[in-house]
């Protein structure tokens, strides 16, 4: 992950000519430079952050009185149910490898 440094430049805005209309110059230019080196993040800082992200998120009223609805709670039991039916397959699978060996001349 690149670390982007952003940085602004003050821009001098010339005197018009005489009898000229002047033209609206931006007051300041935007400078971003990358560098190659990763973000050093400690584990303290990335556990304190998505703690707060998640004490900020709960303080939300519509997000901390949410409710399961009956079909999302249907949905994430097809889901589960899906996913015990895959790992015994799985398992399954191993175990007849493992049991029955081909031996082949």
């Amino acid at each position: 992950m690149a670390a982007v440094c952003v940085s602004q430049k003050a821009v001098a805005v010339r005197p018009a000519a005489t009898r000229r209309v002047a033209v609206a110059r931006p007051a300041a230019r935007l400078v971003v430079r990358a560098s190659a080196e990763p973000a050093q993040i400690s584990k303290k800082a990335l556990v304190a952050g998505l703690s707060a992200a998640s004490a900020a998120t709960l303080a939300i009223p519509a997000v901390a009185e949410a409710a399961v609805t009956p079909s999302l709670r249907n949905f994430l039991y097809s889901l589960v149910a899906g996913g015990v039916v895959l790992s015994a397959i799985a398992i399954a699978i191993t175990a007849v490898s493992k049991f029955d060996n081909v031996k082949r001349d």
